[in-house]
């Protein structure tokens, strides 16, 4: 039978549910077919086991067997199925599948999805576009501009490098310091530790206008793309590279991929903006020691924070020598300090030239800088509908920060050239002085000090930022996904059909295929739980506590993990890790809890 010729409303036995799954779900992911190649053997063909069990074997790959589970044991558990409902589900869900899969292709097809970034679709829209969006807030500003001064690091009482972080009102707002200690994730490898405290050694001579890019890349993403339940995004070299419009390297008229050379400035900019420390107020400045400072205790800092939390790595290694090429991606997510103007009351947005990050930040530093700000003050002006309103020469030279080995005319020369490039570029409309250049005064003793400074330029955006920076801009990824199916697929045991000894086997199998395949990584998906039934008895008088029936109760209930721990009274981590019976010792406090919350959700 012809998949067209299945009708829209027919149960399907498994035979034809695997082909509808995969037959709905393709268009995903057609920009994979290596992907698409497997999945459709694995649809089209049966086994003898899976004509016997009517389920997966153990031969069905990773990711087939995950998005099979996603609709068998998830979106329609023990539900009859049909074609017009996977229809449905792939039209709402399409976001939430492409992340509950994306690990899954990591570990089963190495070689091919290292070099790939889950955030291609969001970099093609900014490329198509030529702008993201960024936080137009100050006091932002002010952090993401620290990260281009290293020559403002002095060492302190402390031993560390610090900063102290002022206004262009010349008004203290805050200090900044470099704290490159050991990583506050004990998620990764030994070798994945030591190249990432590599990278961080490199910390203060990593701070430059390059920096300030991933910062703004970082964050953006972060807004627009969906997060993991512990707030992390992925972040990719690529992510940045492709944005910088770098030439990939070729080889018989073939471009092959990035340098690595590339990925490494990328990956230590990133190190430096974790070894970051900030501390923002007008209340008396406290260090604090951090060495023996555990993870859930980050967020208990009022006086410094982390600028950036840094997750899982992905790691490409040599398939001769076995050793590690080069960190590709990180997980990443910003701290608290952040956060609050990226998603939240503070949150106020605005459009960032994608220019920004193509100027050179060797030869065109004052470029970059000069976009930054412009960008900034035109959401300001818009919104109070001053764009009209001229900038005076000496607080653009103060933004531009020119080297002071250069005289009075080549200043003048370059701060003219700059502007040019700007408005020639597009990332301007123009810009003109408001008043005539009176050149008998240029060039005399005190002439930059006492006039030229002193006189107001005009500088008008474009239409297109003028008309976005209008709009209320709101972003929120997490509407893009369904927590609770996240929740749910990572609390199943990937709904493995087979015994736990023939899941390890399996897992044997598939990492020696990828230590063979050249590229290996490590950034493993959840790990499976052994023991979480799938059969749920709703009928029972007698309420006793377990996993099963708290999964069973805050699905009746469309209840998420945060939700159901907020009511209890407990950390949704310690929920989390009781329903994946990941507690070690059994805690009677937090069982009566639960027990507690049981009792009165069944009244």
């Amino acid at each position: 039978m012809k998949y067209e010729n299945i009708p829209d409303s027919l149960i399907l036995n498994y035979e034809l549910l695997k082909i509808s799954i995969y037959e709905e779900n393709k268009a995903l992911f057609n920009d994979r077919r290596y992907i698409l190649e497997k999945w459709k053997q694995e649809a089209y063909h049966m086994t003898e086991e899976e004509m016997r069990k009517q389920a997966p074997d153990y031969t069905m790959g990773l990711s087939f067997r995950a998005l099979y589970s996603l609709f068998t044991q998830t979106l329609y558990f023990e539900q009859p199925i049909s074609k017009n409902m996977i229809k449905k589900a792939v039209n709402a869900y399409k976001d939430t599948i492409k992340v509950i899969l994306a690990g899954h292709f990591i570990n089963e097809f190495p070689t091919d999805e290292i070099k790939r970034s889950v955030n291609e679709e969001k970099i093609d829209e900014a490329l198509h576009r030529d702008y993201i969006y960024s936080s137009m807030d100050m006091d932002f500003h002010l952090m993401r501009d620290i990260v281009t001064k290293k020559k403002d690091f002095k060492e302190g009482e402390t031993g560390l490098l610090a900063t102290e972080i002022i206004d262009n009102r010349g008004k203290f707002r805050g200090l900044a310091e470099l704290r490159p200690h050991e990583l506050q994730t004990t998620e990764i490898t030994s070798d994945q530790q030591e190249m990432w405290l590599e990278l961080i050694e490199s910390t203060i001579n990593s701070l430059d206008e390059m920096t300030a890019d991933l910062f703004d890349l970082i964050t953006y993403l972060w807004m627009v793309t969906p997060k993991s339940p512990d707030g992390y995004i992925e972040f990719h070299s690529n992510d940045a590279l492709r944005l910088r419009n770098l030439k990939k390297r070729s080889a018989h008229g073939r471009e092959i991929d990035f340098r690595e050379e590339d990925r490494f400035n990328i990956m230590k900019r990133v190190a430096a903006l974790s070894s970051i420390w900030v501390s923002l107020g007008d209340e008396q400045v406290k260090v604090v020691q951090t060495q023996d400072i555990q993870d859930n205790e980050l967020y208990e800092f009022k006086d410094f924070q982390r600028m950036f939390e840094i997750g899982k790595m992905r790691v490409a290694y040599d398939k001769k020598t076995g050793q590690p090429k080069g960190i590709y991606a990180v997980q990443v997510k910003p701290s608290p300090i952040l956060t609050p103007y990226l998603d939240g009351p503070n949150q106020s947005l605005g459009v960032l030239d994608l220019k920004v990050f193509q100027y050179s930040h060797f030869t065109q530093r004052e470029h970059k800088r000069l976009t930054r700000y412009l960008n900034l003050q035109w959401k300001i002006r818009t919104l109070k509908r001053t764009l009209q309103q001229p900038f005076k020469v000496s607080t653009l030279l103060k933004v531009m920060d020119f080297s002071s080995r250069y005289n009075g005319i080549q200043i003048r020369d370059k701060f003219e050239n700059v502007l040019d490039q700007l408005k020639a570029d597009s990332v301007i409309e123009s810009w003109t002085y408001s008043e005539e250049i009176d050149e008998e005064r240029v060039g005399k003793k005190g002439w930059v000090n006492n006039y030229w400074s002193k006189v107001n330029v005009i500088i008008l955006p474009t239409e297109m930022v003028v008309r976005e920076n209008q709009k209320k801009l709101m972003i929120n990824s997490n509407r893009l996904v369904n927590e609770e199916i996240l929740e749910r697929m990572n609390l199943i045991d990937q709904e493995n059909p087979y015994s736990l000894s023939e899941n390890l086997e399996l897992a044997q199998v598939e990492s020696a295929v990828s230590n063979d395949s050249g590229l290996i990584l490590d950034m493993p998906s959840a790990t499976p739980s052994i023991d979480i039934q799938q059969s749920f008895n709703f009928g029972m008088e007698e309420i006793s506590l377990s996993p099963e029936t708290m999964i069973e109760t805050m699905d009746s209930l469309n209840m998420s993990i945060r939700k159901t721990a907020e009511e209890i009274g407990i950390a949704h981590t310690t929920l989390s890790r009781y329903l994946r019976r990941e507690n070690k010792r059994q805690n009677n406090k937090n069982d009566e809890k639960m027990l507690e919350w049981l009792k009165e959700k069944k009244k």
